[in-house]
């Protein structure tokens, strides 16, 4: 997915607080991340990490993950949905608050059950075939 410069911040944020919401950012979530992130240096990242990193608690997860979507332009959202969907499972282990704030994601991009689970399997199957979507 290429990100658009107008809309990097708000995709990415999006893309870490999926995978952040358990609490934990493991070597393979990381590395997933700094790719979407286009390659930045350990000092880039470091930034991009702590700038995002403010919402800790459930509740300010999703109240950020609510607030970003609505700046979401509606040809972006699925591709971000389908990204974060990615960055979660980077580490093959989607938690059960990974889970429960991509369902917020889901509602606050105004995404149909079915939609989501069109777009989820759209993400195994890329993996499964060694994409990289």
């Amino acid at each position: 997915m290429k990100i658009p410069q107008e809309h990097r911040d708000t995709v990415l944020e999006l893309a870490y607080l999926i995978t952040a919401a358990d609490g934990r950012l493991d070597d393979a979530e990381l590395e997933a991340f700094r790719k979407i992130a286009g390659n930045p240096s350990e000092k880039e990242l470091d930034k991009l990490l702590d700038r995002f990193a403010g919402s800790v608690s459930h509740v300010e997860i999703e109240e950020r993950v609510r607030e970003l979507a609505k700046k979401l332009p509606a040809d972006l959202k699925e591709d971000t949905f389908k990204l974060a969907v990615k960055l979660s499972l980077a580490d093959m282990d989607q938690s059960p608050e990974e889970e429960d704030i991509q369902d917020t994601l889901i509602e606050a991009m105004g995404l149909s059950a079915d939609r989501a689970d069109e777009l989820t399997a759209e993400v195994y199957g890329s993996l499964d075939a060694g994409g990289d979507e």
